[in-house]
């Protein structure tokens, strides 16, 4: 879906609009929260699929986010990049 970001976790989705880079900077902070709430999320942003895992053993929810795309994992700066 084009303008749209599909946030999706264990219970439930959330769809945000994604039309600017202001849009996809809330996203970035929505998928952080949903991560750090559910442990694992998936984005699914301008025709990319992102796998979102935080660790749930070591407490560092934001160094230790990875973004899954493709044969790729990306840190969170990586990931609003690739855009």
């Amino acid at each position: 879906m084009k303008g749209v970001a599909r946030i999706s976790f264990q219970g439930g989705a959330l769809l945000v609009p994604a039309r600017t880079r202001y849009d996809h900077e809330v996203v970035f902070e929505h998928v952080e929260t949903y991560a750090r709430r559910h442990g694992t999320v998936r984005l699914e942003l301008e025709r990319k699929r992102y796998t979102v895992s935080v660790c749930t053993n070591c407490g560092y929810p934001l160094e230790s986010l990875t973004y899954a795309l493709g044969g790729r994992s990306l840190c969170l700066r990586c990931a609003r990049n690739d855009e």
